[in-house]
């Protein structure tokens, strides 16, 4: 079986997959403004913002930049070990990236804390090596903000140190119907910042306005971390609410230190008669400031603009400081969401979009970066944004706890009005049990669920549970609506010519074949066949490398015809498919040519010798192709795609033929006196893997299942 023709496929198969590898490409994205959360004036900071290196693995990241002295342009490059430069934030998809910065010396006395925001994926965190002693944190991003608390000791102080993220996939992509964690890698699409604080620190606060008439009654909560051992109490916390020109209340409280916790709630409780309402019209925002001193005078203080307003959902109405609205909202993709932050039109296109009369912007898939939310805040329009529970089999479902961090930090920007806390999920009790948590965590803002499947799901009223009805989600409060993508023609540009070469070339090899010289089975074994016989195996050699050329063209054809976008409340789930067709499909097509014509040759391989007078491999091959001739009018199929015919019927054609032809191949194979059995050993170990790689998504199974019975 292990002849030098199989050798020759098997080393053909390595060359292509080398090649593939070779010119792998990863799609490229923008890179991304961004917008601050809270101010501080006594934290030093440094925005780590801008140009870093992407690499493939941390074994290169940190060889490369463990070794960059001379700098990198000084020194010769090396394809397999330099990164490539990346702008981040960004909407491209990296696996690892590396950033070199230096520390001033007065921060030694202070402990750092690093704030990623927006990260989308696991993110392993190194500083100064790769080791597990040299790992300072990981957390799942989901689209927040999220902290890692570093001693300063950890840093080099006047020379250089190197901060190396790694990032795998979210858990949207983990956890999602058929997910998986290829390929291994994330966004980051938000701030970067290292910020040097004191012995004690005022965590990002919680606030609650509860309204008596024209009176706000606004309720901070926070908190005060103590990053050290000793803890040089009592604490002085001071707040104080202004309208930008005086302040219009202010409290003070006094913590004295407490053994074993590091965490210490605070609770402040402002008063303000006749305040001002953040409205549409009039987006008023005052400003809190808070402050914590202690003894020793250290001093740790945060700055955010706040708005004064309420928000409920009653009777399928949306009610906004006590008035209903009726909704116009338009919904945001993210690759449109990706172009208006790169080109710095976010505030400009959410002012051009009220002047139409739109009141509200839904954000697909994502939870909006702070440069959103801040403009919505100052132009007076409301955002909807959506938690990643996307299309999860209940069992895989998480706890809303996991997005606290990021539900938080955004519910106190004033513009923010509604959370979609999951989309395509099923109606059984454990997702019923998720729903009912997570519109607990969302509150106080409202809480919906899109759904696919004309039944309501279980845990929301019918009116917070939204049927997606082509572009439009629609109820008595109003609507929003998506700009349907176009549809998209396929990325593989050149394939209506290489269908139709292909064609003509198989029309050709065919008539080849029915002039040559008709031969039998015993003829397989002749020693020195005559001319007119190696004619003919020389023609059936091509036209069975010609019917796997095409049926790998197809699959090629169908891989480029995906459609990632096709619907737009969607968001694009299966990264690896982007990822896919940003590859060259002549690499592909070469590659499955290969696959295919070695998989045959194998499968041919193991029966040979179990069948009379043991013929040679590639002969069996050639006797058995006399079947395939069908295959013709699959590939003039493919070429008339462009004139009508639909993508999937040549793919389905051939699967029909193959199975009509099969009666009349097992007859041959029984006619020489042979069992057709045998030619199930390679196609059914196939299948057993197939098997067994479903036997793992037995969860993925059983929520497709109540899909389909909610329809």
């Amino acid at each position: 079986m292990f002849n030098r023709r199989l050798m020759i496929f098997i080393a053909l198969l390595a060359l292509t997959l080398g090649t593939l590898w070779w010119y792998w490409q990863s799609p490229r994205g923008e890179s991304l403004q961004t917008g601050q959360s809270t101010l501080s004036a006594a934290r030093y900071s440094q925005d780590l913002n801008g140009i870093w290196d992407q690499f493939s693995s941390l074994r290169q990241a940190w060889t490369t930049e463990a070794e960059s002295e001379p700098p990198k342009a000084n020194r010769e490059q090396s394809l397999l070990t330099d990164g490539r430069p990346i702008t981040l934030p960004s909407s491209e998809r990296i696996s690892v990236v590396a950033k070199r910065f230096r520390i001033p010396g007065e921060w030694s006395s202070r402990t750092m804390l690093l704030t990623f925001n927006g990260v989308q994926g696991h993110a392993n965190v190194y500083l100064n090596g790769i080791t597990s002693s040299q790992k300072i944190g990981e957390f799942e991003g989901s689209g927040g903000a999220d902290g890692l608390e570093i001693p300063a000791k950890s840093f080099r102080y006047g020379e250089d140190n190197i901060l190396v993220v790694e990032l795998a996939g979210s858990i949207v992509q983990r956890t999602m119907f058929l997910g998986s964690d290829w390929p291994k890698s994330g966004k980051i699409t938000g701030n970067i910042r290292l910020q040097a604080v004191v012995e004690t620190t005022l965590m990002p606060p919680q606030v609650n306005v509860a309204w008596i008439g024209s009176t706000a009654q606004i309720t901070v909560k926070t908190s005060l971390q103590h990053h050290g051992f000793s803890k040089a109490g009592p604490w002085s916390v001071y707040g104080v609410l202004s309208d930008g020109s005086a302040g219009v209340d202010e409290q003070t409280l006094t913590l004295n230190a407490q053994e074993g916790t590091d965490n210490q709630p605070v609770t402040l409780t402002f008063t303000v008669p006749e305040a001002r309402r953040w409205t549409m019209q009039a987006p008023f925002l005052y400003q809190l400031y808070l402050k914590v001193t202690n003894s020793k005078g250290d001093l740790d203080d945060l700055a955010l603009p706040l708005g004064l307003r309420s928000i409920a959902f009653t009777s399928g109405k949306w009610i906004l400081n006590d008035q209903a609205i009726q909704i116009k909202g338009e919904a945001l993709t993210p690759e449109e969401e990706s172009r208006l932050r790169h080109t710095g039109k976010a505030e400009s296109w959410l002012q051009s979009k009220q002047q139409e009369g739109i009141n509200l912007v839904y954000f697909i898939g994502q939870i909006p970066d702070e440069l959103w939310l801040q403009a919505a805040d100052r132009v007076g329009i409301g955002v909807w944004a959506e938690l990643p529970v996307e299309f999860i089999p209940s069992s895989r479902l998480p706890q809303p706890d996991v997005f606290r961090a990021g539900i938080e930090g955004k519910m106190l920007h004033p513009s923010l009005w509604a959370w979609t806390v999951g989309k395509g999920l099923a109606g059984d009790a454990l997702a019923q049990s998720y729903l009912l948590k997570a519109v607990k965590a969302v509150q106080p803002d409202l809480a919906f669920a899109l759904r696919i499947t004309p039944a309501v799901l279980a845990g929301l009223s019918e009116e917070q549970s939204l049927y997606v009805q082509g572009n439009k989600l629609q109820g008595g409060w109003g609507e929003v609506t998506v700009e349907t993508p176009t549809a998209s023609s396929s990325q593989w540009v050149q394939e209506s010519v290489v269908a139709g070469t292909w064609s003509l070339l198989m029309v050709f090899l065919v008539w080849m074949n029915i002039r040559s010289v008709t031969w039998r089975y015993k003829e397989i074994s002749e020693r020195k066949p005559k001319r007119r016989l190696r004619n003919a195996w020389f023609w059936n050699g091509l036209f069975i490398f010609a019917r796997y050329g095409m049926v790998a063209g197809l699959v090629t054809s169908l891989v480029f015809r995906i459609s990632i976008h096709s619907n737009p409340w969607i968001a694009h789930l299966w990264p690896g498919i982007d990822l896919i067709q940003a590859q060259s499909p002549w690499l592909i097509w070469a590659m499955l040519s290969v696959l295919f014509m070695l998989i045959r040759l194998l499968q041919v391989g193991v029966v040979a010798p179990n069948l009379p007078d043991a013929p040679h491999s590639l002969a069996l091959v050639y006797w058995l192709e006399r079947r395939y001739h069908f295959a013709v009018f699959v590939a003039i199929g493919w070429a008339l795609i462009p004139w009508g015919v639909p993508f999937y019927a040549p793919m389905l054609g051939y699967t029909l033929l193959v199975f009509l032809f099969l009666p009349l191949r097992i007859r041959d194979i029984r006619r020489i006196g042979g069992h057709y059995r045998a030619f199930l050993w390679v196609p059914g170990i196939i299948v057993g893997v197939l098997l067994i790689w479903s036997a793992f998504h037995y969860a993925d199974w059983i929520y497709l299942w109540h899909m389909v019975r909610l329809q």
